[in-house]
């Protein structure tokens, strides 16, 4: 019970932590964010180790892992070009997420879901309470075709994925347990999505909804039936705010602004693949297209190892993350990657729910990334095991 509360307690950190890195990346100062994300790492790979000797193929997923490391760091010692802090914070970013499913799946202590409610009211208030006062960051400061309040946050896709995964799994808490704080989460999260408004964080809100109507279709068909002229009123005044609310969102601005940047004016323009590229994309496929152009003209050695992250930075980062790892650690590497993913969802039993929200957060790797890549998502990616395996306690008992 000590070990939980513990563990419970370190993930209150997270949101902290996040912050505080984000404040030393806009003011380019050292971040002790990775070194503490790597702490809690080799906690977990040493919890492996220990449970390896009486399970043998965890000693295998994380040999793999270290041998490949190894290997890899070799390649580093004899590139001098390539950054070895650099090279060795991609290992971890891309082995957090495997290594940490594993732990939360065989570690006995439980992430609670009431612990999840705070670390979300965290989020929003760290988000939040420097709007007011005029302070935190724009993303124009960084791109010229975005506009979207960050608060001291730094990239924004990051942050909306944090929201995107954690809301929902707050909100149905709340509801579950007809929690009296309800109302003041509702405004926290209407105001966070009016200011931050990316086009993933939308597209996801209506995913999101879709699947929660699907869960409840025949109950929703039922009340609509004995409610046919109160929901087609609602309905309109929801269309009216609906209106009233885009044009003056971050989400619509950072709409406008790209469309400007790019000069797009109408609808017709909008539908070529390099404008695809540009307004739903941010230019990844372009940069895919330099990056694979560089991998296919490089040696064997790095279309085996990978041409690492330092070159592929002066390139630019794709912002895909399958194709970020695969180019950054190779052929080798990615199949080391690809067994351990395996290893770790292997023998899952899924809530309906929280397999929704995994599947959700992948299907956004591949299209705005900063998800597999990212300890502060992957982070919670991982958590979710553990608040799987809670709720498939509750159900026992």
């Amino acid at each position: 019970m000590k070990k939980e509360k513990i563990l419970n307690f370190i993930i209150l950190t997270f949101p902290f932590i996040d912050f505080f890195t984000a404040i030393a990346t806009w003011e380019n100062l050292p971040s002790i964010g990775v070194l503490l994300r790597s702490v809690f790492l080799i906690f977990a790979f040493c919890f492996l180790l220990k449970k390896g000797f009486e399970k043998k193929s965890i000693l295998v997923f994380l040999g793999m892992m270290t041998l490949y490391s190894l290997f890899d760091m070799g390649f580093w010692y004899l590139e001098k070009e390539r950054s070895l802090y650099m090279e060795l914070s991609n290992l971890i970013k891309i082995f957090y997420l495997p290594i940490l499913i594993v732990y939360f799946k065989e570690e006995d202590s439980i992430i609670h879901s009431s612990t999840m409610i705070k670390v979300l009211l965290c989020y929003l208030l760290l988000y939040l309470l420097p709007y007011p006062f005029h302070l935190g960051h724009n993303m124009s400061e960084l791109y010229l075709n975005k506009d979207l309040y960050l608060s001291y946050f730094y990239i924004g896709n990051e942050l909306a994925n944090v929201f995107i995964l954690l809301t929902p799994i707050v909100l149905v808490k709340l509801i579950k347990d007809k929690n009296k704080s309800l109302p003041i989460y509702v405004l926290l999260i209407l105001a966070m999505i009016y200011l931050l408004g990316t086009k993933a964080l939308y597209g996801s809100i209506l995913l999101i909804l879709c699947y929660f109507c699907n869960q409840k279709r025949e109950k929703i068909f039922s009340f609509i039936k004995k409610h046919l002229s109160f929901v087609i009123g609602f309905t309109f005044i929801l269309i009216g705010v609906f209106i009233l609310w885009i044009p003056q969102s971050n989400f619509y601005k950072n709409i406008k602004t790209t469309l400007e940047f790019y000069q797009i004016n109408n609808v017709t323009e909008l539908l070529t693949l390099q404008n695809i590229d540009h307004v739903i994309f941010s230019d990844r496929l372009t940069t895919l297209s330099k990056v694979e152009e560089y991998y296919h003209e490089s040696s064997l050695k790095n279309k085996l190892f990978g041409i690492g992250r330092t070159q592929l930075l002066k390139i630019k980062d794709i912002e895909i993350d399958i194709f970020d790892i695969y180019y950054s650690i190779g052929l080798l590497g990615f199949l080391v990657y690809l067994f351990s993913m395996i290893y770790a969802l292997r023998n899952t039993s899924w809530n309906s729910f929280y397999h929704f929200l995994f599947l959700l957060l992948i299907f956004l790797s591949c299209i705005t990334g900063h998800v597999l890549l990212s300890p502060m998502i992957s982070s919670y990616l991982a958590i979710l095991f553990s608040l799987n395996k809670e709720e498939k306690i509750q159900r026992d008992y």
